[in-house]
C-alpha cells in the first residue's frame, strides 16, 4: 500500500476488486480468502450487507436456517470476514475506472480519491425493488417488515404484486388485523403453499387480471383502482443495477465484459434470482479467478 503524505490519497494494489457488499460480494470475499487472494470491497452504503442487512424478514430457502431472518443471516456473513487477510472500505463509489493493459490491470479511483490497482474486478450491486409509483408516505416499495410495521390493525391497504414476497406480505399485513386487497396484474404467481394459505386468511381479498393499474396520492391515503386504502406497497420484483453501465471502458464493443471482469447476482439478471444461486455464482467466479491468476503467475 502507497500512501501519498497528508493523507491525501491512497493506493492499494489487490487481487480482485468487489463493487458491492451485499450476500453476493461478501460471499465471493469469503471464498478469494480461503483461496489465499487479496480483494477489496467498495461498498456505497454505511454498512456491509445490502438490504438484507435491515431486514427482520425470515429467509425460508436457506437450508439448515429456516428461522433464520436476513440481518442475522448477513451479520453471520460480515463476523465471518478475516480483516487480516483483506481491506474492506465502506462509504465509498467508483468514479472512474481505467484498463491499464501494459500491466494488465484495472485502476479505479475511489469518491475520496483512494487508488486502488486490481487484477480482477467483480460487480456484485444486486437489485433494487422496481415500482412504476414513486415511493412516498403512503406508498411503500419493496420487501421488508420494517417498511410496513407502523401499518395500523383496522387500515385498507392495497398490495400490489403476485409473487411471494407480496403473498407473504399480505399475510404479514392480515395478522396484524389490516384489511389487505391483493391487486395482481395477470395471475397468482406466489408457490402453493401461500397460495392456500392467503385463500384461507379472511382478512386478504385478491383480485387478478388488473392490466393496467392507477394509483394516485392524497393527503389522507391512495387511490387504486378507484378504490381509497390508506397505503399502497408494491411488489413488482426487482431491476438489476445499472452500476456497470457508467464505466464503457469494461466492456467490449460487442457490449460483453471484458476479459477480468465479472458479475455475480441479480446484476446477470437471472430467471430465477435467489440468495443461493447469487452465493453459488459467487463461489465459481472465486474459483475461475483463482485458476486464472495460478495460470498468470507461471
Amino acid at each position: 500500500m502507497n500512501k501519498v503524505m497528508g493523507g491525501e490519497m491512497v493506493e492499494r494494489k489487490v487481487d480482485v476488486l468487489i463493487v458491492g457488499g451485499g450476500v453476493g460480494g461478501l460471499t465471493l470475499a469469503q471464498w478469494l480468502t480461503g483461496l489465499g487472494r487479496s480483494w477489496l470491497i467498495v461498498e456505497q452504503a454505511a454498512v456491509l450487507g445490502g438490504p438484507l442487512a435491515n431486514s427482520d424478514y425470515i429467509l425460508k430457502w436457506i437450508p439448515g436456517q429456516a428461522e433464520i431472518s436476513g440481518r442475522d443471516y448477513l451479520a453471520a456473513m460480515v463476523a465471518q470476514i478475516d480483516a487480516a487477510h483483506c481491506a474492506r472500505a465502506t462509504q465509498l463509489s467508483a468514479v472512474a475506472v481505467d484498463a491499464d493493459v501494459g500491466q494488465g490491470e484495472f485502476v479505479c479511483t475511489l469518491s475520496h480519491g483512494d487508488v486502488i490497482h486490481a487484477k480482477k474486478m467483480v460487480f456484485a450491486c444486486g437489485a433494487t425493488p422496481f415500482s412504476p409509483f414513486p415511493e412516498s408516505a403512503r406508498v411503500i416499495v419493496g420487501p421488508g417488515l420494517q417498511k410496513i410495521a407502523h401499518i395500523a390493525a383496522g387500515q385498507r391497504v392495497a398490495v400490489l404484486g403476485g409473487g411471494d414476497n407480496a403473498a407473504d406480505h399480505a399475510l404479514i399485513l392480515a395478522e396484524m388485523g389490516v384489511a389487505v386487497t391483493m391487486l395482481v396484474r395477470g395471475q397468482l404467481r406466489t408457490s402453493a403453499a401461500l397460495l392456500q394459505q392467503i385463500r384461507q386468511q379472511p382478512m386478504i381479498l385478491i383480485c387478478t387480471d388488473c392490466q393496467e393499474l392507477v394509483l394516485s396520492t392524497n393527503a389522507t391515503g391512495v387511490q387504486v383502482q378507484g378504490e381509497h386504502y390508506d397505503y399502497a406497497v408494491v411488489y413488482f420484483g426487482y431491476q438489476a443495477s445499472p452500476q456497470l453501465q457508467a464505466f464503457p471502458v469494461l466492456k467490449t464493443a460487442a457490449g460483453a465484459l471484458r476479459d477480468g471482469v465479472f458479475a455475480i447476482g441479480d446484476m446477470t439478471q437471472p430467471e430465477f434470482p435467489n440468495i443461493l444461486l447469487t452465493q453459488g455464482q459467487a463461489a465459481v467466479v472465486a474459483k475461475q479467478i483463482d485458476a486464472q491468476l495460478s495460470q498468470r503467475a507461471k
